[in-house]
């Protein structure tokens, strides 16, 4: 994809202030993809959040993603894959419907806070694991929008 069509990419924020976490719905490459990112001083922690459509589970979008999860290991990741219940205002999950979860998490230094080298590293690197988990589900087929599957955002 040619940088002038990559640069058409948006981001939605939702975020309170003091939280730990925000959500981003980000829109590029044609899809859209539901992320969280989470800061615990200095872990942090990344979900992608994918609609379980067409038999995706997480083992299957484990094996998808393969090729993206080794190159974001090298990198310091660690991660996990799991199904996830789409749990509604009263608490209930509905079985019908369901997300396929990627959930990240990596160590900066103990100074994260004050570490602006550090703070520069882990922005830029989230931001290039987003960019490639992305493009290796288009890649590999998977649809990964959960307004265009009547998922909640």
């Amino acid at each position: 994809m040619a940088l002038a069509a990559a640069a058409h990419g948006r981001v939605a924020i939702r975020h309170v202030r003091g939280a730990a976490d925000a959500t981003y719905l980000v829109e590029a490459f044609g899809d859209e993809l539901l992320m969280q990112l989470q800061l615990n001083v200095y872990r942090l922690v990344v979900v992608y959040r994918v609609p379980a459509l067409d038999a995706l589970d997480a083992t299957s979008l484990a094996v998808h993603l393969d090729r993206w999860r080794i190159g974001a290991e090298h990198a310091g990741w660690k991660f996990g894959w799991r199904d996830a219940p789409i749990v509604g205002p009263s608490g209930a999950g509905d079985p019908a419907r369901r997300w396929v979860e990627t959930y990240c998490y990596a160590f900066a230094a103990q100074d994260f806070l004050e570490n602006e080298p550090q703070q520069l590293y882990w922005r830029t690197d989230i931001v290039q694991m987003t960019r490639y988990y992305m493009l290796e589900a288009a890649r590999c087929g998977v649809r990964l929008s959960p307004r265009k599957a009547g998922f909640p955002v």
